[in-house]
């Protein structure tokens, strides 16, 4: 026989413990999140959220509680949203921020299915089908996006799951449900770090079917990491928060009503940004575009033994990362990175983003003057890697770096860069290898090894 099915407050005692008031693993993409006793302000550069654990304010709420909040989404001018669960005990925390000037949105049933009470995925009628999107499905992820993009408000927006930095597949699965060839619906369903649930970011429509496709996919996933690297946990349950006829149609095939939550807002003065302060890019047209202009341009030549990797422009110049005297590279890494950071941010226009490219993994695109600093998403990549190509650029390629991981150099090109960085790199390196393409002083290129003058093999 089978496990009995837990009660509701079995299930709500387990969501609360592991959904609520809670860090994931590795902050989202270009988000900082901040504790305040035993509230977790989350902040996007955006906007932001504010959770608390159920008994985080079983007393009475402190009178500058609220305004604290208030000030830290103020001062970054981000409108924020602070969920307000039902069965929380104490006073009225709506009642509260109702006098602090929020305003009440949305209110949602919380709904929590357990795996083994959702059937398996079936066929459907001839012609009709669920597919799971992946890599290569670009017009349909256009589809979706401009789809979810009208419809909702959903528990998590598409675009905020991939502007987190999550996978497809590994971290999140997009399902469409097709009849013909045509689009009929899609939803989209993200597994939580640490914890043994997978939550319903969205549907765009009733679509019930694609359920037991995401419980599938859960208990494949189960033991594996979820979002940002958290550690591997059984999967056991879904989570969904809806109302109307979607909370009707998903307890018709096995969710329960376990509470209810609404949704407050409040927008300070001031225009918030429209972009994050970073953005990783993975295999889209932005990342395609950024890496083959630079090919272009600079003729990357990928190599381990053959050197240089690129052909570098007159305005550039190439030093040897370590010292004359063998002191591992490692220890000037911290000190490379501030010289080749001020830089950047010196020599970036007003507005303008810069991009960090590893032209066999992720990248990032980013804003210089939002980044890096007490209350703000560290900077992205290292001029420097061992074992992997390093740029940093401009979108212009007027100006960026170059680390060769074999060559063990690095390139900085741009006059303008150059007369920012240049001094402080020999300094700090010693060693200059090229100038403009060209060996330079006693110091020259021969495949895989540096090689001064007069020990030539």
């Amino acid at each position: 026989m089978g496990k009995a099915p837990r009660s509701v407050d079995e299930l709500l005692v387990i969501h609360d413990e592991q959904l609520r008031g809670r860090a994931p693993a590795r902050a989202p993409i270009g988000a900082v999140i901040e504790h305040d006793g035993r509230l977790v302000r989350t902040h996007y550069g955006t906007h932001g959220t504010i959770g608390h654990r159920p008994d985080a304010l079983a007393g009475d709420v402190a009178s500058d509680l609220i305004d604290r909040q208030q000030a830290s989404f103020a001062a970054r001018f981000e409108p924020v949203e602070w969920k307000v669960y039902a069965h929380d005990p104490g006073p009225s925390l709506a009642e509260r921020l109702t006098a602090a000037g929020f305003t009440a949105g949305w209110e949602r049933a919380v709904l929590v299915a357990e795996l083994e009470a959702i059937p398996r995925p079936v066929h459907g009628a001839p012609g009709t089908g669920v597919r799971t999107l992946g890599y290569g499905d670009e017009r349909l992820w256009d589809e979706v996006r401009r789809t979810a993009a009208v419809s909702g408000p959903h528990h998590t927006p598409l675009t905020e799951l991939e502007a987190d930095g999550l996978l497809p597949h590994r971290d999140f699965n997009v399902d469409v449900l097709r009849r013909d060839g045509a689009v009929l619906g899609a939803g989209w369903a993200c597994l939580v770090d640490d914890s043994e649930f997978v939550a319903i970011g969205g549907m765009t429509g009733t679509h019930t079917e694609l359920v037991p496709v995401w419980a599938a996919w859960a208990r494949n996933r189960s033991g594996s990491s979820g979002g940002f690297g958290g550690r591997g946990a059984e999967r056991r349950y879904l989570v969904a928060e809806a109302d109307g006829a979607l909370r009707d149609a998903l307890l018709a095939i096995g969710f329960r009503q376990i509470t209810t939550v609404r949704s407050f807002h409040w927008t300070p003065e001031g225009t918030p940004a429209t972009t994050r302060p970073v953005r990783m890019l993975l295999l889209g047209p932005e990342y395609d575009d950024i890496h083959g202009r630079f090919d272009a341009r600079f003729d990357l030549r990928p190599s381990i033994s053959h050197y240089p990797g690129i052909t570098e422009p007159p305005a550039s110049v190439t030093w040897h990362v370590g010292s004359t005297t063998g002191t591992p590279a490692a220890r000037h890494r911290p000190e490379l990175d501030r010289i080749i950071h001020r830089g950047l941010r010196a020599c970036a226009r007003p507005g303008e983003q810069l991009y960090y490219d590893d032209p066999y993994h992720q990248g990032y695109r980013f804003d210089p003057r939002r980044v890096d600093g007490p209350g703000r998403p560290r900077w992205p990549g290292v001029a420097y890697r061992e074992g992997d190509y390093a740029l940093y650029l401009t979108s212009d390629l007027r100006l960026g770096t170059f680390g060769h991981p074999w060559e063990e150099s690095l390139c900085v090109f741009g006059a303008e860069l150059l007369a920012e960085v240049a001094d402080e790199l020999t300094d700090l390196l010693g060693t200059v290898m090229r100038r403009g393409g060209r060996n330079e002083g006693n110091v020259w290129t021969f495949d895989s090894r540096v090689v001064p003058t007069g020990h030539e093999p």
